[in-house]
């Protein structure tokens, strides 16, 4: 692989993401799926032994979702923890399903003021006062943040919630990492311009940290010390690797928690690189293998017919005139030739859709980072044409 192309890595990776659903069991066994839980959970183990994560009176919980495959990998993620700013999302996904449904637009007078700006500082600059607009929009209540309304953003059972989910507003990494996974799935089409506002928020903080530079983040950190004295600080983000990941970190009395949570955030992000290099290896074993196949159904098929063509009597003239007994195996010689031709006609069909697939990603990206950029110089106005509303935790 390491004296692959880009390009050509590109292809092998499409095409193993396109056979996907054709060859997963016989590539990734009966189990299923790229992820070695057991390496991640003892690297985790040795992070959280090494910085001291693991006192009694803190709690530390991650959720890793690779969407090559949406695979998800989660560590002590079921502590339920106060969401603080993280609750801004999910209340954010519920208004974009009305503007996706032509309910709501941008411009749309929402309690005063367009759902732009709402949406907006809610996510990119994390204002309470956003945020509880759009709670108070959908007729949720100040404390329960809309949290019965976000729950089919997830897979998980109604019966895994925790009152205080619905009461106060508290999340568990895998809950969130559902969330933003849902997110990611649905885009611009189904949560117009949520991920459009996170893309610029914190650019010199959280996970950007480790990755500003290498790869962008759209990501939203909650942070709230609680009357009793707990603190608790959190991350959920989508990370543009080449296949984007989910990254969520929740913590609660965690010291130097940002550099904790960009270190993990690192890691993963370079986990995703290996795992997408696992998956074009495996596409290449595979596609080796119907080579060899089809090599060896050609030779079998040569072979039955050589002594048939060794056999064959010379026919005089008064016998050519007759009706040929032999007419059958000729038909059957024809009958064959479809499917010597198989494989080829697929494989050019396949290279076309692989070639117009990787075209349609370029232009795509391209106009994501224009609209990145468009939303960061759009954030950037906002936040200098109104410092009253600077961001709160």
């Amino acid at each position: 692989m390491k004296n692959l192309s880009l390009w050509k890595r590109t292809l092998v990776l499409l095409l193993a993401l396109i056979l996907l659903p054709l060859w997963h069991d016989r590539a990734f066994g009966e189990e299923g799926g790229v992820l070695d839980e057991e390496r991640l959970d003892k690297w985790m183990d040795g992070y959280v032994a090494e910085h001291g994560l693991n006192a009694s009176y803190q709690r530390f919980s991650v959720g890793f979702c690779y969407t090559g495959t949406g695979e998800c990998w989660y560590y002590d993620a079921d502590q339920w923890m106060y969401s603080a700013s993280l609750y801004k999302v999910p209340v954010a996904m519920l208004m974009a399903e009305k503007e996706a449904a032509g309910e709501l637009s941008q411009n749309t007078n929402v309690l005063g003021m367009p759902l732009q700006y709402w949406e907006s500082t809610a996510l990119t600059n994390s204002n309470n006062d956003s945020g509880h607009a759009m709670v108070t929009y959908l007729g949720g209540t100040y404390l329960g943040k809309c949290s019965d309304m976000t729950i089919r953003f997830t897979e998980l059972p109604e019966d895994y919630f925790d009152q205080d989910f619905y009461v106060n507003s508290y999340y568990t990494a895998r809950y969130m990492t559902q969330v933003m996974k849902t997110l990611y799935e649905g885009g611009g089409e189904q949560f117009p311009h949520v991920i459009e506002y996170l893309l610029p928020a914190q650019p010199d903080n959280y996970l950007n940290l480790s990755l500003k530079g290498r790869f962008d983040v759209a990501q939203k950190y909650g942070s709230y010390e609680e009357p009793n004295g707990n603190k608790n600080d959190h991350i959920a983000a989508i990370v543009y690797t080449p296949t984007p990941i989910i990254v969520t970190v929740m913590t609660r009395n965690v010291g130097n928690y940002q550099d904790r949570m960009a270190e993990i955030g690192s890691y993963l992000a370079d986990y995703a690189l290996e795992l997408d290099a696992e998956i074009a290896r495996r596409a290449e074993e595979e596609a080796e293998r119907l080579r060899q196949e089809e090599e060896a159904r050609r030779a079998e098929e040569e072979a039955q017919e050589a002594p048939a063509a060794e056999t064959e009597a010379p026919q005089s003239v008064k016998e050519t005139a007759k009706p040929a007994p032999t007419a059958a195996p000729e038909v059957e010689k024809s009958d064959s030739r479809p499917l010597r031709l198989l494989i080829p006609a697929l494989a050019a069909v396949l290279a076309l859709v692989l070639i117009a697939a990787l075209l349609v990603s370029a232009r795509r990206r391209a106009k994501a980072r224009k609209r990145r950029e468009a939303a960061r110089k759009r954030a950037r106005r906002e936040a200098e044409q109104s410092d009253r509303y600077a961001p709160r935790h």
